[in-house]
């Protein structure tokens, strides 16, 4: 990428920290250094507001840290095998939810613009969500050709999961689909693919 070249719809992700003037906290994290973004949240302080961690445990890298998470919030912690019941779990704390509830969400780029997208689904804005990228960088792309959206790209160059085409993986993001745009990488020479490379191991 050229240096000063910066993309605005690229998100840029942060640390989680406590946000003061909320009063109420759901924390939702997926897999083992998701676990460790909470249990680095919680060395902050515990916050005097009801809190809930949800912990999706799929995928499971390295180490499970929902034991020694339960001992620090044994009575907030939600433990879920996949990211699918996490979000079921998630809707359904939002649907009794009040004003003032600030979410903090720790995982792939896939799981934080699921859980991104539930929020804003019940009036959430996008600033109350703390996002932290942890355990990949792995792309989610979308299909400019067909409207297919593919999970972990690694690579700058993926092919479609829907039509096949080997697309051009691009820093122009969608907060509304949650995905990179994916353009076919040989439309104007057929046939003639770049090198493939890892950049987002």
């Amino acid at each position: 990428m050229e240096r000063g070249y910066w993309i605005r719809s690229k998100p840029v992700y942060s640390t989680l920290v406590w946000q003061q003037q909320a009063n109420a906290h759901i924390v939702l994290v997926e897999g083992s250094a998701g676990g460790l973004a909470a249990m680095k949240l919680f060395q902050q302080m515990h916050p005097e507001h009801p809190t809930k961690v949800l912990y999706a445990r799929n995928p499971v890298v390295q180490q499970d840290l929902s034991i020694p998470l339960s001992k620090v919030v044994p009575d907030a912690l939600l433990m879920f095998e996949t990211t699918e019941e996490s979000l079921v779990a998630f809707e359904a704390h939002l649907s009794s939810a009040c004003m003032g509830l600030r979410i903090y969400v720790a995982g792939s780029e896939r799981f934080i613009w699921q859980m991104a997208q539930m929020a804003d689904k019940y009036g959430i804005d996008d600033s109350d969500i703390i996002k932290e990228l942890v355990g990949t960088l792995a792309r989610p792309i979308y299909c400019v050709h067909c409207k297919t959206i593919s999970y972990e790209a690694h690579t700058n160059i993926k092919k479609c999961d829907g039509c096949g085409k080997q697309l051009f993986v691009r820093d122009h993001f969608s907060r509304r689909l949650g995905a990179y745009m994916g353009l076919m990488v040989d439309a104007e020479d057929p046939g003639q693919i770049p090198s493939i490379e890892e950049i987002y191991p």
